[in-house]
Order: C-alpha cells, then sequence, then structure tokens
C-alpha cells in the first residue's frame, strides 16, 4: 500500500478543515448578499473568483447546516465531509431538505459509534436517507460518483427503478444525458474522426475535424436559445453580439471559398464526364 495511517488521518483533517471552511464561505456569501438580490450575488462571486452555482450551494448548505449541526459532527470524531453536510442540505421534490435538521445525519453517526466505524461516506449517508445521488453529480465527470457506479451499487430491482427514473422523471434529467451524449460523440469524434477519414493525420484531416467541432458548437449554442428563448439586450450586449455576428460572417464565407473549390471542381468533372457520355 502506498500510504499510512497517519497519511489518511491527516487527509481527513484536510477534509474537515475544507469542510469547515465552504461553510464559512456559505455563511459569508448569507451575510453579504442578503439585502441584494441575484445581480449583487453574482458580482460579488466575480469579485472573489467562485463560481456562482458552486456559492449558491455553499449559501444553502451553510443555512441548513446551523452551528449545532457543525459543533456535534466537530465532536462527534467521526469523519464526515462537506458532500455528506450538501447531500443532507439537497432538497427533495417536496421542497424541503432531504435531512432537515440533519435527525438522519445524527442518528447514522451514533450507529457508527456503537459500531466502531470512523467515517460517514456518501453512499451510506444516501442509502440511509433513502435517496441517490443528485444528477448533476452523477453526469460531472469529476464527481465522486459516476453513473455506472452508483448502478453497479444497487440491488437489480433497484437498479431498473433508478434507470427508469433517469430518463423519464423530467426534461431537465433527458437534456442532461443528452449533453452528455452529444459530448461522448464530440470526443470519439476528436480520437477517431469517423466524419473526416482515417489514417494518418493532415492538414485537411485536423481543419475537417476543427470544422465538425464547430459545427457541434453551433448546433450545442442554437439549442441551448431556441426561438422561445426571449433576450432583451443592452447596448453593449447588443454591440458584442453585432461583432460577433460580422466575424462569423466572415468565417462562412472563409468556409465556403477554401471547400467550396473543391466542391466546384468536382461539379465541373461531372459535367465534363457527362458532356463526354454524351458526346459517345
Amino acid at each position: 500500500m502506498s500510504y499510512t495511517e497517519q497519511d489518511v488521518h491527516e487527509g481527513r483533517r484536510l477534509m474537515d478543515d475544507g469542510r469547515e471552511n465552504r461553510l464559512v464561505i456559505g455563511d459569508k456569501l448569507l451575510a453579504v448578499t442578503a439585502i441584494g438580490g441575484d445581480g449583487d450575488f453574482d458580482r460579488y462571486c466575480d469579485e472573489i473568483s467562485l463560481n456562482p452555482r458552486t456559492a449558491r450551494q455553499y449559501r444553502h448548505t451553510a443555512r441548513m447546516c446551523t452551528p449545532p449541526v457543525r459543533q456535534f459532527v466537530a465532536d462527534s470524531g467521526v469523519h464526515v465531509s462537506y458532500s455528506v453536510l450538501r447531500e443532507g442540505a439537497r432538497l427533495a421534490s417536496s421542497g424541503k431538505p432531504y435531512d432537515e435538521g440533519y435527525s438522519t445525519l445524527r442518528a447514522v453517526i451514533g450507529e457508527a459509534h456503537q459500531s466502531g466505524g470512523t467515517r460517514i461516506s456518501v453512499a451510506h449517508y444516501q442509502r440511509a436517507l433513502g435517496t441517490g445521488p443528485a444528477l448533476q453529480d452523477l453526469l460531472n465527470p469529476c464527481g465522486d460518483t459516476s453513473v455506472a457506479d452508483y448502478l453497479r451499487a444497487l440491488p437489480p430491482h433497484e437498479r431498473d427503478k433508478a434507470l427508469r427514473d433517469l430518463v423519464e422523471k423530467s426534461d431537465e434529467v433527458h437534456d442532461a444525458m443528452k449533453r452528455v451524449m452529444d459530448e461522448k460523440r464530440r470526443r470519439d469524434r476528436e480520437t477517431r474522426g469517423p466524419e473526416c477519414g482515417g489514417g494518418r493525420p493532415d492538414r485537411a484531416q485536423a481543419m475537417a475535424r476543427d470544422l465538425v467541432r464547430l459545427r457541434d458548437q453551433a448546433s450545442a449554442f442554437m439549442n441551448r436559445y431556441p426561438p422561445s428563448y426571449a433576450v432583451d439586450f443592452t447596448e453593449e450586449q447588443q454591440a458584442a453580439c453585432e461583432e460577433a455576428l460580422g466575424t462569423m460572417e466572415v468565417l462562412a464565407t472563409w468556409i465556403r471559398v477554401r471547400v467550396g473549390d473543391r466542391t466546384t471542381a468536382a461539379s465541373r468533372e461531372r459535367v465534363e464526364a457527362r458532356d463526354l457520355v454524351a458526346v459517345g
């Protein structure tokens, strides 16, 4: 084994420090944005270089994880990560946290004391809550649990239900799964280049792959902002969009020139071949 018990002890201490730091950041977010709206919140997140989506998770978890709960966890002697606290604060379809007041977490920690356990894993906590991981965590390639890992750990009858829930529960789930599959197909194209031919890479193949990538990005962009997606640009935003549009028009012309030469030549050859057949 490449690590020692001391390494585990130090790693858990660092994770506990990370848990406390995230909760303190959440407290700060609650304090400085209590009066302002989403605009103030997003600007503050930008000032401290924090992703607004992550910041909202910190803020919500800090609100749900009250000082008595934090003290109980700190005094328990059982390793509890921030991810566990975030799971308990996660909102169910009812709009309430899955573990409001963290009563289930308290019970799980009590069971750990009785059995000699030293940590509470997210998966263990989810089983106690009767929940599964959040979809965004399953689909996040950097997340703690992948879709395959989650499904593999379930009994067969629960696995079938989980699969149905993943594909049928809501449009959000379906859209998220579609984005993952589109990204996988894009990576496959970049790796194998099925639409660009195989063999040794050359400039033509590289250019064709880059054009395919641009097409995918354009398709994704249009899917994100359908005609029903109403927008009202400021003057600065309008100017930026118009500048981007001009660049795209130049790009489209450039592509037509580079690709059209070969297309025109091929069409000319087909016409000449038809003429020769007709003359014969």
